[in-house]
């Protein structure tokens, strides 16, 4: 976009627009894992009283039929998203009467992989659609990766903002389109300085024991890469804020070098159609029908978008028959989805109420910021800066790479990100009176210089504290974050 910082926020306070700055449609969708008593992954059927996946708009499953899905419709305040996702919880709790939920983003103990449930759906024609598509995944990436959870967050800035945005910075530009730049002018920032997120907000430094062939797998891929690198890579347990963005997680960025940089949606669109027209010879080989029965939904190298694993997404609503990337392509971009939130086991609702006002002050500053396209070096640089965080965020004095200015101090570089926040966040209080984005950034400024703070390090230093293992630990915040438990407290 043709502004820059200083432009725009300085925009915002002289016309008096402050308000305009917390606008918006707020969602969430929460994914976990359900487990019985003991740790182990629960392995009966999806619950009948939620219904039927396909049709129940609030609870679903994702990959597994052991992975319930929660999911607020949007609301126009964060506080009302955030009550709604508690009242879903409410009512899950319910639902799978003596199992719990399981609070962590790496699996719970996982049986077999041949043991472990895709999740079943009805025999209607979507039906059976989605159900090939996870047994495509399973046959690709092996289920084990596909039962970590996290959650998405959804927004949209309100209409009185992006009109305001349009009226200062569109420049008689076609109004479609300056939406659309002005939201993949965003994405590309939010890929720039997602590294900030995952040290803040990563809650996955541990795995069990279950989990590791999928680790083994990993080391082996990259032993064969470079030997030098093994030794570096199997210490990131000392220091890891989160399995779950890393190479060890929920991710096929190294798998096939994807390089979609959000660099227009032309050409966005054009290169993700490529990635589900283009035939992986890897996949092919795997057939598509084994034993009369449907095994993946074709050999390319994804077999639809969904399979793009992103930790931003640009999204439309769509119509009946429409696919995401259709409906983006017909009326442009409407809301984004944040897919970088581990769960966090302190918070009952794995995230809580200021992490939502903190995330508000990012996206602004991501807007806000300048943005310039991407290209393939840089594209490169952002995905180190993400690895090295989330497998050495909690090391002292972890260095990153700065775009085009070199190596950089993650401290020293999160101060400069923060007085950007600072200044939106000062924005939303003159505009409002609304102090609370302001004290969120205060507070997630202080884990920069103290790491006891960081919900991977509580993680670590509980679990030693307590003499747990991940499995101890997980259960033990399973059954204290469940609303039976807490309402037998009261």
């Amino acid at each position: 976009m043709n502004w820059n910082f200083s432009e725009v926020s300085k925009s915002f306070l002289k016309e008096d627009k402050g308000k305009l700055l917390v606008d918006g449609n707020f969602g969430i969708e929460k994914e976990c894992q359900r487990i019985v008593s003991s740790g182990d992954l629960a392995l009966t059927p999806h619950p009948s009283v939620f219904g039927d996946k396909t049709e129940n708009p609030r609870i679903t499953t994702d990959f597994s039929e052991s992975q319930i899905e929660m999911i607020t419709p949007t609301f126009n305040s964060i506080e009302e998203a955030y009550d709604e996702l508690n009242a879903i919880s409410i009512e899950v709790e319910d639902g799978i009467g003596n199992e719990l939920l399981w609070p962590l983003s790496m699996p719970p103990k996982l049986p077999n992989e041949d043991s472990i449930p895709i999740a079943r759906f009805s025999d209607s024609e979507d039906g059976v659609n989605m159900e090939t598509y996870r047994k495509g995944l399973a046959l690709r990436y092996g289920k084990k990766m596909q039962m970590i959870s996290g959650i998405h967050y959804n927004f949209s800035f309100g209409k009185g903002m992006v009109d305001y945005l349009y009226e200062q910075f569109g420049n008689e530009k076609d109004k479609r389109l300056f939406i659309d730049e002005m939201h993949f002018a965003l994405a590309r920032n939010f890929l720039r300085y997602r590294w900030m997120l995952i040290y803040l907000f990563g809650a996955s430094p541990f795995y069990h024991s279950t989990y590791y062939s999928v680790i083994n797998n990993e080391i082996k891929l990259i032993q064969k890469c470079s030997q030098c690198c093994v030794d570096v890579i199997e210490n990131f347990n000392k220091y890891a804020t989160s399995l779950r963005v890393s190479r060890f997680g929920y991710s096929n960025t190294f798998k096939h070098k994807h390089s979609i940089y959000f660099n227009g949606l032309e050409e966005y669109s054009a290169k993700l159609r490529k990635l589900m027209a283009t035939k992986n010879t890897e996949y092919s080989k795997l057939g598509i029908y084994r034993n009369g029965s449907q095994i993946q939904l074709n050999g390319n190298t994804l077999q639809k978008e969904n399979e793009f694993y992103s930790s931003i997404r640009l999204k439309q609503n769509i119509n009946k028959g429409e696919t995401q990337l259709d409906a983006l392509e017909k009326r442009g971009v409407k809301y984004v989805e944040l897919r970088i939130l581990d769960l966090n086991p302190f918070e009952k609702m794995g995230l809580s109420i200021d992490e939502m006002y903190f995330l508000q002050v990012f996206m602004l500053f991501c807007l806000f910021e300048g943005s310039a396209t991407i290209t393939e070096e840089e594209h490169g640089v952002i995905n180190l800066n993400h690895h090295l965080v989330a497998l050495y965020g909690r090391k002292e004095d972890l260095m990153l790479q700065k775009y085009n200015k070199g190596a950089v101090g993650l401290k020293l570089w999160g101060e400069e990100i923060f007085e950007r926040l600072k200044d939106v966040a000062e924005l939303i209080s003159e505009g409002t009176g609304n102090e609370r984005y302001l004290r969120s950034v205060e507070k997630e400024y202080k884990k920069l210089f103290d790491i006891s703070l960081l919900p991977s390090e509580m993680m670590h230093r509980e679990m030693k504290k307590n003499n747990e293992n991940f499995l101890e630990f997980g259960t033990r915040y399973a059954i204290k974050n469940s609303q039976k438990n807490i309402m037998r407290k009261t």
